[in-house]
């Protein structure tokens, strides 16, 4: 499956998150999950190592942008990002943050105007 390019905003962004959750006691982080009575990367930081690796696949953003359509629009997380030290904020910026889920609907727009040609 073809890649792309991850832009270098999106890269610095999500790299800026990684080390600010990384930094955080475990019990603290965002994007972490419970498995089997243990503190685990979830999706979201897979998500943001494939980001800052420099290129995805398609899976990925269509994975993505159903991330952004879950999470982009709730009231209650809308707000909880407003304060940058939130889990919530520091999950969205793992994804990519708003520049992310611009790119994210930009590229996969096109990959679809392109489907429709062939």
């Amino acid at each position: 499956m073809p890649r792309v390019r991850v832009p270098e905003e999106i890269i610095k962004l999500t790299k800026r998150a990684i080390d600010e959750n990384q930094a955080l006691p475990i019990s603290q982080r965002a994007a972490y999950k419970d498995e089997n009575g243990k503190r685990v990367p979830g999706t979201g930081m897979r998500t943001a190592r494939r980001l800052v690796s420099g290129a995805v696949d398609r899976e990925q953003l269509e994975l993505m942008r159903a991330w952004f359509a879950r999470h982009e629009e709730s009231p209650g997380e809308k707000q909880a990002r407003k304060d940058k030290t939130s889990k919530a904020s520091r999950a969205w910026r793992l994804w990519g943050g708003s520049p992310g889920a611009r790119w994210v609907r930009s590229v996969l727009r096109e990959m679809e105007r392109e489907d429709k040609k062939k």
